[in-house]
């Protein structure tokens, strides 16, 4: 939870209700800021994040003063609110949040307690008004439709990167679903954005971009094509190229990150008229990016790599950039720590069998699967499997046993990669 914010002001984390009354309420009592930030939404299944990183950073490339809103955390709430990069600082958060809630009474006779997602959304439009960003960059925390980040007033863009199955428990069986709460981003006169090319997916979104009057501007996902990856870098080229970058590197080098990078590109292709944005900002931001825990290559010999796949889809890109990858010659270790709720049978026939040895831990987090429950799994597909206890110690003695030649990967959940981060960060 958050600093200086007493308990019991806020619901649990993940109590979901539909609807942004909530978030409304909020935000009139902090005046309105929602309509003082000119911003872009980001939503989608995977790669949301992603592209909010990319697209942050061109623009601090080009001299704007850009905020950020996104989440999960990797463990400190205030890395989901930046300005430039930079962290909102946790008492600024909590007088924010405790603006907007107290007092808490009025909202319980009217909209309803908030929870900390809708009560940390408020507090980041307030930030970013106040402090005058030139532009903000958003991304929608759950779904679209009803996510708190929806009470922006008039985005400039809404962006959605793919639809795959994941939170089950709130969406419900089906693509076309998800795809519906993901829809509710597009907005009357705004370009709809999407890398998305499911046929079933694109339906849903021309639907919705014809009944609110949105321009849906479909991208092909393999429009940037990667030229070479190795663990510094990854090279890209994109075939219809209208910026004009010809091959540009990335930092982040997950093989999955073309349709985001197209996504990007298709942005920038409809915002650079609103600033002075030249090739040479755009190649270096696009270079400068960085998403921690987001295949995230923490050392070089042995390799040590941290990646937020949490899904099938997830997984199966992050095995894709593995294979694409100069292999290790030693033994390949996989941590591997999930959350209730998820398509485990499938990310363990992924995953598993990629690997010499699967460590199988539990994170701190109330929602953790216990690895004894991941065991069924290792025992149908893992070469050879252990229980490995807590992240944090099970990453240490992993880190402290690791051969020059050797491959940790660590997955399966945000949480798990943030707390193996807080260890193998300091040793990398």
């Amino acid at each position: 939870m958050i600093k200086h914010i007493p308990d019991g002001l806020l619901n649990p984390e993940r109590v979901v209700n539909p609807g942004l009354e909530r978030t409304e309420a909020l935000l009139a009592r902090l005046g309105g800021p929602e309509g003082d930030v000119p911003a872009v939404h980001v939503a989608g299944t995977n790669g949301k994040g992603s592209v909010v990183a990319f697209l942050e950073s061109v623009f601090r490339a080009g001299g704007l003063r850009v905020g950020a809103y996104t989440s999960p955390d990797l463990g400190d709430p205030t890395e989901r609110i930046r300005i430039n990069g930079e962290p909102i600082q946790p008492q600024t958060l909590a007088e924010l949040i405790l603006e907007a809630v107290q007092p808490v009474e009025e909202l319980d006779a009217g909209p309803g307690r908030p929870n900390q997602f809708e009560a940390m959304t408020a507090a980041a439009f307030a930030y970013f008004a106040r402090q005058g960003v030139d532009l903000a960059v958003l991304e929608a925390g759950l779904g679209g439709r009803f996510d708190a980040s929806r009470c922006l007033a008039l985005p400039l863009l809404s962006l959605i990167t793919s639809v795959n199955l994941d939170h089950r428990e709130f969406f419900g069986p089906g693509l076309e679903r998800a795809a519906w709460e993901k829809a509710g981003v597009a907005r009357e006169g705004v370009p709809l954005i999407t890398a998305e090319d499911k046929p079933e997916v694109l339906r849903v979104f021309e639907q919705e971009c014809q009944e609110v009057g949105a321009a849906l501007v479909p991208v092909s996902p393999q429009d940037v094509q990667l030229v070479e990856i190795t663990w510094e870098r990854a090279l890209w080229r994109s075939l219809d190229d209208p910026l004009g970058l010809g091959t540009f590197a990335t930092r982040l080098q997950g093989a999955y990150q073309g349709p985001n990078l197209a996504v990007v590109l298709a942005a920038l292709g409809e915002l650079v008229g609103g600033w002075e944005l030249g090739k040479e900002a755009i190649a270096q931001g696009l270079w400068e990016a960085c998403w921690p825990g987001r295949f995230e290559v923490l050392r070089r010999r042995p390799h040590i790599v941290l990646d937020a796949a949490h899904n099938p889809a997830a997984t199966r890109a992050l095995v894709d950039t593995l294979r694409l990858l100069p292999a290790s010659k030693g033994r390949r270790t996989l941590l591997f720590g999930a959350l209730r709720g998820k398509l485990i049978r499938s990310m363990a026939e992924i995953l598993f069998p990629e690997f010499d040895r699967v460590v199988l831990v539990t994170s701190a987090s109330e929602r953790a699967l216990p690895a004894e429950a991941l065991a069924h799994q290792a025992r149908r597909c893992a070469r050879d499997w252990e229980i490995g206890g807590g992240v944090e110690e099970a990453s240490t003695a992993l880190s402290k046993e690791l051969e020059e030649d050797e491959l940790l990967v660590v997955c399966g959940s945000l949480t798990t990669v943030g707390e193996a981060r807080r260890v193998l960060a300091g040793r990398a």
